[in-house]
């Protein structure tokens, strides 16, 4: 899984259950005790996540909410407020801040868990996919390494998708040949290896995740590289035109 969960809490018993059972679900958990050391955190860090309380030291929930909804890296981060605050009025002004959820005080480890897990399906449902620095989107034709721009062809980029959604299988030329360039007749499995070549080229800092199984194909493998990934379930291969 390894997605980045940050977890703002100052209440050391709380942070050490939630530590337990997030870090059992396999997440990456970035801990705070305050709204200030949240926001160094998430200024810092690839965050997929967060978990805070509106009555937070420091920055208040409610406004690290609004800085993160202002902050173009950030404002897609799904938020979930925890607070023992349960009147009307706090739940409205926590969602016109900007959060995803609201859970209330106290909770179990497995409702707050199973309310993660839906956030993160809904947002890798959107067509994008993050590793570490790196930010596909599927339906923009858009790459971006450090919130820097890539700079792909119609075919780089059909050939990134296609390995990224083959979750770890060995795409043959042969396969990557009919998905992305179609019944071209002037292509070959040469073809392929230039575009591969051109890609690594291109996304640098992560160009070892694509890996070469000879006498087969490629293979994205995400573990060869970084340690942060979100896999779109979206299974449409842009056709060139």
């Amino acid at each position: 899984m390894n997605q980045n969960i940050l977890i703002v809490e100052d209440d050391t018993d709380i942070l050490e259950l939630l530590r337990f059972s997030l870090d059992k679900e396999g997440y990456k958990v970035f801990f705070a005790v305050d709204g200030n050391e949240a926001w160094s955190i998430l200024n810092d860090e690839h965050i997929d996540l967060c978990v805070f309380d509106i009555g937070l030291p420091g920055i208040s929930g409610v406004e690290l909410c609004r800085r993160i909804r202002r902050e173009d890296r950030m404002k897609q981060i799904p938020i979930i407020f925890a607070s023992a605050r349960t009147q009307e009025a706090d739940l409205l002004i926590g969602f016109q801040a900007g959060a995803d959820d609201y859970v209330r005080k106290p909770f179990s480890p497995k409702e707050l868990l199973a309310r993660i897990n839906v956030l993160l399906k809904r947002a890798n449902s959107d067509g994008v996919y993050r590793l570490g620095t790196l930010e596909m989107y599927f339906d923009r034709h858009l790459v971006k390494i450090d919130q820097q721009r890539t700079n792909l062809t119609h075919r780089e980029f059909g050939v990134l998708i296609a390995l990224i959604q083959a979750h770890g299988r060995t795409i043959s030329r042969s396969q990557l040949l009919e998905k992305v360039w179609g019944m071209d007749a002037l292509s070959s499995p040469r073809s392929v290896d230039i575009v591969i070549t051109r890609i690594r080229e291109k996304i640098k800092p992560y160009q070892n995740c694509i890996r070469t199984i000879s006498g087969i194909g490629y293979q994205w493998d995400p573990e060869e590289d970084v340690s942060s990934s979100i896999i779109s379930p979206h299974e449409t291969i842009p056709q060139p035109r």
